[in-house]
């Protein structure tokens, strides 16, 4: 039920997408339209939603902004939206099973892991090899979040490479003193100093953020790769208008913004 977006990529699962042409956005577009979007796409949905409403004013967009499992959830419960972005295939793939997406969903960007420590960083965590060192308080996404999924996919790559041992993954959870609903409260925790290390896309790492926090990179043999699938809901009530945010998204104006907001763009 997944399309590629332009370009390319390899995705996270290790499946070639296929090349397509961007597609033109409607210049017949008005009435209101509801998008939910994981909370990393916070910043760059925003910035694309004002560019959108610019390119058509009659049109009003609306976000709801949550972690990716709430948001199906919400769906699943009877919450109406036009458009569904989520961090990751899984949920998507989970909302397709339910009925509540029954449109071919297209991955639109990719995004990293990185590591963020406080800024004081007072527990002197330097290096990745660090966060399994005994005491230290981290603070992960729930392993039912994508980004705690990707997470845990870190650190069992981590476990398998001969630099950390097979014991590395369980000195790092044995750390963990908090498990969020979304990757904002993970980097919120750490920017308020409640924690010594967080895992985190590294946009969110944002020029707000930055000014708290010290970031460790995770090289992309251990990193794993975030695909963001989007699609129109099955009870949208305005399909048409869900499309044409789709299309922007996809558009190289789309994609110049998600880039200028950290996230890897799909062409």
């Amino acid at each position: 039920m997944l399309t590629a977006g332009c370009g390319d990529d390899d995705n996270a699962n290790g499946a070639t997408t296929v090349p397509s042409v961007s597609p033109q956005v409607s210049d017949r577009v008005t009435g209101d339209i509801t998008v939910f979007a994981a909370s990393s796409l916070t910043g760059s949905f925003q910035a694309i939603g004002e560019a959108f409403h610019a390119a058509h004013p009659g049109v009003s967009v609306q976000f709801n902004f949550a972690g990716s499992q709430d948001l199906r959830t919400q769906l699943e419960q009877g919450a109406r939206a036009d458009v569904l972005a989520t961090a990751d295939t899984k949920q998507m793939q989970m909302a397709y099973d339910s009925g509540v997406v029954t449109e071919e969903a297209t991955v639109f960007a990719h995004n990293r892991l990185v590591v963020i420590v406080p800024k004081a960083n007072e527990a002197g965590v330097a290096t990745l090899h660090d966060l399994a060192n005994s005491g230290l308080k981290i603070v992960l996404a729930s392993a039912d979040v994508p980004v705690g999924n990707y997470s845990h996919q870190f650190l069992d790559k981590a476990s398998a490479a001969p630099d950390f041992g097979p014991g590395y993954k369980d000195a790092v959870l044995a750390n963990v003193v908090s498990e969020e609903s979304n990757v904002k409260q993970v980097v919120s925790r750490i920017q308020l100093d409640e924690a010594d290390a967080g895992i985190c896309y590294s946009s969110d790492v944002t020029p707000e953020v930055a000014g708290d926090v010290t970031t460790i990179a995770i090289p992309d043999a251990l990193n794993q790769l975030a695909d963001y699938p989007i699609a129109v809901t099955a009870d949208a009530g305005s399909p048409g208008g869900g499309q044409a945010f789709i299309d922007y998204v996809l558009s190289d104006d789309g994609q110049a913004a998600l880039e200028a907001h950290g996230f890897i763009p799909v062409n």
